[in-house]
């Protein structure tokens, strides 16, 4: 027994996203990434003959920690309501 296709009507719904990609924050997150480079080149030119290697590198690391946090903070909210 071969099935007849089900019409339109008869379809399941396809399901939309409920709300649509925020451009605003991929624009904010390669703000942040520029402007944590900027901050890499100033520190690298200007500032790093003043610190011992050790220093030098808490303070790249300290940079990575906050611009992950900024990162976090901006796509977390939107991940939580996409879903």
């Amino acid at each position: 027994m071969a099935q007849e296709p089900l019409t339109p009507s008869q379809r399941p719904a396809k399901k939309r996203p409920s709300q649509q990609f925020p451009l605003w924050i991929m624009y904010a997150s390669i703000a942040v990434v520029f402007g944590w480079l900027l901050f890499l080149a100033f520190w690298l030119f200007y500032y790093t003959g003043g610190f011992s290697i050790t220093q030098n590198i808490a303070i790249l690391l300290f940079s990575v920690v906050i611009a992950l946090i900024i990162e976090t903070l901006l796509w977390v909210p939107w991940s939580m309501k996409a879903r």
